[in-house]
């Protein structure tokens, strides 16, 4: 048998709805945390959804900045 092969990818997009603050660009504050813990759910509910959903393990938010 083979291993499947997975292969990581960037999605850059902006949320026109999330208030920016300075506790976002610091990883351990509780705002990031709690943020990001939302994106991923919500991100993850949507590409599931998606032609790629068969294929499709997580999504992972690395970082949040201004503009």
């Amino acid at each position: 048998s083979t291993a499947a092969a997975f292969e990581r990818f960037t999605i850059n997009f902006t949320a026109t709805n999330l208030p920016y603050n300075s506790d976002l660009q610091n990883p351990d504050s509780a705002k990031f945390s709690s943020t990001r813990r939302v994106m991923n759910t919500l991100l993850d509910r949507l590409l599931k959804k998606s032609s790629i959903g068969p294929d499709f393990l997580r999504c992972e938010t690395t970082g949040f900045r201004y503009g």
